[in-house]
């Protein structure tokens, strides 16, 4: 009897355990479950970053009083004026110079105090000053100058200046007397065009102010405000070319002309 009771037992016990086993392999998913979601990485993007600094500090000036806006402003680079009237204030850097007779080792050439100095202490100097900027159809060209050494000088006034053909030159004598040639690059030669003496200049060591006008090949000088001479050069015919200006010395030295100032406009 007790045997039979320990069957029936066993029986029984198994029964649970394989209805346990059972639910365990069952395909049920229990809600409440914690579910582990797996985090995919963000693919870099293509844009470059930006940072952004802050910005730097501006400091206010003291109180000083502000330009004012009718005054115009002055840029760093200009374009060289076509007419004008140049005092010698600044740097010459338009102008350049050649000598065309005599020893460059006893010349000086220099601005001083507003002026253009020439300082010869060579004979047979002659020494000249082109502005570089532009060439000139008809000009108006004055020249003050005054005369601190011998009288024995020539202060020139030069238009339609070209190294192919060449220019025309008024010449004034500290002396009295003037003359207008004209320099022929082709025939390597100076020309007379017109001379004679003038009671306009004002003579030994004193200022006076010289007028050329040149409108192609018509050519006219003034002294002092004077209309000294007219001429039209029919041979020659020098159009257009650079302006400038000539101190030349001769036998009897030294020869010191301050340039004072030089104006160009039309005539």
């Amino acid at each position: 009897m007790r045997t039979s009771n320990v069957k029936i037992f066993l029986i029984f016990i198994s029964f649970f355990v394989l209805v346990g086993i059972a639910c365990l392999n069952s395909g049920t998913t229990d809600p409440t479950a914690t579910v582990d979601i797996p985090i995919i990485p963000e693919e870099p993007t293509t844009e470059p970053i930006v940072i952004v600094e802050p910005s730097p500090t501006i400091e206010r000036p003291s109180a000083t009083p502000t330009t004012k806006a009718e005054e115009p402003v002055q840029e760093t680079e200009e374009t060289p004026p076509a007419y004008f009237t140049e005092e010698f204030e600044g740097g010459i850097d338009s102008w350049s110079y050649f000598l065309m007779n005599g020893d460059e080792n006893k010349m000086d050439l220099y601005t001083d105090n507003g002026r253009l100095v020439f300082d010869l202490q060579g004979t047979y100097q002659y020494v000249y000053v082109l502005y570089d900027e532009y060439y000139y159809p008809e000009v108006r060209i004055d020249v003050v100058a005054e005369n601190r050494g011998k009288n024995t000088n020539n202060v020139s006034l030069i238009c339609n200046y070209s190294e192919r053909d060449g220019w025309y030159e008024f010449n004034i004598s500290n002396g009295g007397l003037y003359d207008i040639l004209v320099y022929s690059e082709i025939d390597k030669a100076y020309f007379g065009l017109q001379s004679g003496g003038s009671t306009n200049i004002n003579m030994g060591r004193a200022v006076n102010q010289y007028t050329a006008i040149c409108e192609g090949n018509r050519l006219a000088l003034y002294i002092n405000g004077v209309l000294e001479k007219e001429v039209v050069d029919n041979k020659y015919n020098l159009k257009e070319g650079q302006v400038g200006v000539s101190v030349s010395s001769f036998d009897v030295i030294p020869i010191l002309v301050e340039v004072d100032s030089f104006s160009i406009s039309l005539p």
